[in-house]
């Protein structure tokens, strides 16, 4: 906000990062368990406008919301929304966000799960953590429909920082998790009173299923983004980064990098996170997640020392106890991690029973993006046995993934598809009339994949640049092999096709 602002002119000096200590009314109101992946979404959209790479003066708030659902004890934050950031630290909503958020209760509406907006979120880079007058308007706003709305307010200068509050009459050593959350005390206190800048309260949380493996595996995650030099953290609504796109199917399966790129995060190098001391809870599953983040941490490491066993065994177990909490969605990510590592280490026959496992559960909660993922594995995997026997069933299931990939609006996969089996036809089958069809679909597909991707497909594709130059490199391709085109009318149709294509360039 523009009155924040002035609270960090001098970002350099050691005060601007102790945390000051406002004025807030307190009161007892209903706690809030909010989902490690909602607090993901928030560190890794405020860090993309504001972070250790950046100065000070360029640091960007940012504002989303939260939704979830109530019960008698608790408020549930399932999912937090990022929608748009500041160009200095004022951060105002358009029609366009309005929209966005009727769109985000249409889909929570559809689901049938009764979730609903329960709150919003925003940052103070460097600024500590309360509300502002602007900020108690906005939270009447959410407060005036639901009362148990709440505000969350992160500063990324927090993070990690030690901390020792009073629970009780215990002293407790915590490890600050960068934010706060907060209600107003009174909704129908008069805005313009002299008391209203102190109507608001501190609400308590837990944040559930964050543990040190998981925080460990979500700064993997962050180090990939930055690697592939994508967006933290996209906004609803936001066109994303396209991918760079080559012939492996590495890069459609996500490739992590080295352990040692974590000092990318965007906290400083002296914080440490200790988060046996700050999160506790006698909650099983919790426990049994945080032995899994474990085990897919031990498992990441062994694959990069090439101890594919060992890799292995640890990504079993992990998936075993996600399996048994029903935690459906975790295991078709670790599935598609450890096929990927399988592939890397060249070990096709472990790679072929993951995929397999991955399109039997995809099938099963019909998820259709993971059908395509598996379905194009399975047949890759059949082409890199080189047996010409299989090779038209291989190519049949390659194509059934282009189809999937396009369903679900997944244009880079589908390109990648119908890429492949172009140049198979070209190279390995010289039949230059089904190549240039195929090559032709895949010009078309990453054509769309330059101003449309996939929100699941994470992989190391790069910029659209790079898009652009595929498409350039491809179209190049289908005119040296025209002249090799023998049916006339698939010449015909091919040149007509790339001629009338509006490029997204």
């Amino acid at each position: 906000m523009s009155e924040e602002r002035e609270k960090s002119e001098s970002p350099d000096k050691e005060e601007k990062n102790e945390k000051v200590e406002h004025p807030v009314a307190f009161k007892s109101s209903k706690p809030v368990v909010i989902d490690a992946n909602a607090y993901k979404t928030i560190i890794l959209y405020a860090s993309r406008y504001a972070n250790q790479a950046l100065p000070p003066n360029e640091w960007k708030e940012i504002y989303g919301i939260l939704t979830g659902y109530v019960d008698d004890d608790f408020l549930h934050v399932k999912n937090a929304y990022a929608l748009t950031f500041g160009h200095d630290t004022d951060v105002q909503l358009d029609e366009r966000h309005y929209v966005f958020i009727d769109e985000i209760q249409q889909k929570l509406d559809e689901e049938r799960k009764n979730h609903f907006v329960v709150g919003w979120f925003h940052s103070h880079p460097g600024l500590s953590l309360f509300f502002s007058y602007v900020d108690l308007i906005n939270q009447l706003g959410f407060q005036a429909k639901f009362e148990e709305a709440i505000g969350l307010v992160f500063d990324h200068t927090l993070l990690g920082k030690k901390k020792v509050e009073l629970i009780g009459e215990n002293k407790l050593t915590k490890y600050d998790t960068g934010f706060e959350i907060y209600r107003l005390t009174d909704v129908n206190l008069d805005p313009n009173s002299a008391e209203y800048e102190n109507n608001y309260h501190k609400v308590d949380y837990i944040v559930e299923g964050l543990n040190k493996y998981f925080f460990a595996n979500v700064l993997s995650e962050l180090s990939a983004l930055v690697t592939a030099g994508k967006p933290l953290q996209t906004a609803y609504g936001e066109k994303k980064d396209s991918k760079l796109l080559d012939d492996d199917p590495i890069s459609e399966i996500d490739m992590k990098p080295e352990k040692q790129d974590l000092v990318k995060i965007p906290i400083k190098e002296d914080v440490q996170f200790n988060f046996d001391d700050y999160f506790f809870n006698d909650d099983l599953d919790l426990e049994q997640k945080e032995n899994a983040e474990r085990l897919i941490y031990e498992g990441d490491l062994a694959f990069q020392k090439k101890d594919t066993f060992s890799g292995v065994e640890k990504y079993r177990k992990a998936i075993r106890i996600y399996k048994n909490i029903k935690d459906t969605d975790r295991v078709l990510d670790l599935l598609r991690n450890i096929i990927k590592s399988c592939v890397s280490n060249n070990h096709m026959v472990l790679a072929e029973e993951f995929a397999q496992d991955l399109l039997n559960l995809s099938e099963e909660i019909g998820n259709m993006f993971y059908q395509a993922v598996s379905t194009y594995i399975l047949g890759y995997i059949m082409l890199k046995k080189g047996d010409n026997s299989m090779l038209k069933s291989a190519l049949n299931m390659v194509r059934d993934a282009a189809i999937l990939f396009e369903k679900v609006g997944d244009f880079a996969g589908a390109g990648m598809c119908f890429n492949r089996i172009g140049t198979i036809y070209q190279m390995r089958l010289e039949n230059f009339d089904s190549a240039g069809l195929f090559l032709r679909e895949a010009v078309e597909n990453y054509n769309k994949a330059i101003v449309s991707s996939h929100p699941l497909r994470k992989s190391l594709w790069s910029k659209p640049e790079l898009l652009k130059e595929k498409v350039i490199e491809l179209k190049d391709l289908i005119e040296e092999i025209l002249p090799n085109i023998l049916n006339e009318s698939i010449k015909t149709k091919i040149v007509n096709d790339l001629n009338s294509l509006q490029y997204n360039f």
